[in-house]
């Protein structure tokens, strides 16, 4: 069976498109996968003395966040599956995309950020590279959106 994948990082932009992923899944019957990339250019920018503290400590906090989408997804009696990758972002979830059933990507858009009709928002190219190099439908969930109208919100699509 075909998987929804929801990309998480925190903020506001992970909450809502953990309730657009929860919703997905509950219309869809599809399985549920929330991804959680530890990114190993931060560590990269750290004293190499501290760097594997930095990446056990960023491990520990994409643990965490998964842990409250999982809660939020069991509230909606939807079952999840957690997946923390470390690794440089769009690589890690571009092998993950190629290496599971995965038929659609959503990734939540930074407060603040705007789509565009030209599609010059760093969210909406990041969604497009990743879409252009998987196959992979990538779809940006935007939390004012999310916020505005409780559980639904206005997609972007690179089909």
């Amino acid at each position: 069976m075909s998987c929804i994948v929801c990309a998480t990082r925190g903020g506001e932009g992970s909450r809502a498109v953990q309730l657009a992923a929860i919703e997905r899944a509950k219309q869809s019957g599809q399985d549920l996968v929330f991804l959680f990339v530890a990114d190993s250019n931060m560590q990269d920018r750290v004293d190499e003395t501290l760097q594997t503290a930095v990446r056990d400590e960023l491990i520990w906090m994409g643990n965490v966040m998964l842990q409250i989408a999982k809660l939020r997804a069991g509230a909606q009696n939807i079952d999840v599956r957690l997946v923390v990758k470390v690794g440089e972002v769009r690589e890690e979830i571009a092998q993950f995309l190629r290496n599971s059933k995965a038929e659609l990507l959503l990734l939540g858009a930074p407060r603040g950020t705007s789509a565009t009709v030209f599609g010059d928002d760093a969210i909406e190219q990041f969604a497009h590279a990743i879409q252009e190099e998987t196959n992979v439908t990538v779809e940006v969930i935007r939390p004012e959106e999310v916020t505005r109208s409780r559980h639904t919100s206005r997609l972007i699509s690179y089909s």
